[in-house]
């Protein structure tokens, strides 16, 4: 894609992001809406999670039918773990942090990203309740409702916001985090943390046994917003693999995997 055609793919990307939002608040102020419940008794659904990704869905491939769309609610547990191919990829997470939209909770986000030969072009993320949107085009900075924004660009742990996901390597390695870092976080959405890494609230995010849909869009804004995202053992990030440590900086990356190594021996 030329940069005119991806131009053209984020307006409509955002303008569909736009759509949902109204749709998102409705489910999120419905106090009786319908739950289900996926593969754990955590992994929860809701008819608005279907509707917000069908929205999605039909946008995009009403204009682009031979892209590739991975989704959370549509897409199977095998297709999160296929390699990217050729084709122009949309990543999809209609509603990140359901079970804090199911208790009423105003941390949750649209999430929608593409990949273009194999590299993140496209992110965008969008918090109805707070009337927050985020994004990014590849090369052209981030933005918080069109302003731009940039990472604290901390260095040091002691000065840092950290947010640690739940998984059980994530768990030890905040034990060692807390000792050191100016305060811990969990806030249920990966999506969002990785868009506040962006804006400057949060420094630091290590966090195993996600989908691409949880980070895709959120890696994209941290990197163009001047931070680094690397795998959670510190390697490169994989966009179809589910760990990732996302940090302000380099110099705070590096730290961070000096803890996580002390946590694991």
């Amino acid at each position: 894609m030329n940069p005119q055609q991806v131009q053209e793919a984020f307006e409509l990307a955002l303008r569909l992001t736009k759509q949902a939002g109204p749709l998102v608040l409705e489910g999120f102020r419905n106090a009786s809406k319908a739950v289900d419940t996926k593969r754990t008794h955590f992994d929860v659904v809701t008819e608005y999670d279907r509707q917000v990704e069908q929205l999605l869905i039909g946008g995009l491939l009403g204009r682009y039918p031979d892209h590739r769309i991975l989704a959370e609610e549509s897409s199977s547990e095998a297709a999160a773990k296929e390699p990217l191919d050729g084709r122009p990829t949309w990543i999809i997470d209609p509603i990140d942090g359901t079970l804090n939209f199911v208790r009423g909770i105003p941390f949750v986000a649209i999430s929608v990203a593409l990949v273009v030969d194999g590299e993140l072009t496209i992110g965008i993320i969008s918090n109805p309740c707070m009337d927050e949107i985020y994004t990014a085009i590849r090369g052209q900075g981030a933005f918080l409702n069109g302003v731009a924004i940039r990472t604290k660009g901390i260095q040091d742990l002691k000065s840092a916001m950290v947010h640690m996901g739940i998984g059980r390597k994530s768990l030890a390695h905040g034990a060692n985090f807390v000792r050191e870092c100016s305060g811990l976080r969990i806030f249920g959405s990966a999506a969002l943390t990785l868009a506040y890494i962006a804006a400057g609230s949060v420094d630091l995010y290590c966090v195993e046994w996600l989908k691409p849909w949880d980070i895709a869009a959120g890696a994209l804004l941290v990197r163009e917003a001047g931070g680094v995202v690397r795998g959670f053992g510190g390697g490169a990030y994989d966009i179809m693999k589910p760990d990732i440590l996302a940090a302000s900086s380099a110099e705070l990356a590096e730290r961070a995997l000096e803890v996580m190594g002390e946590s694991s021996g």
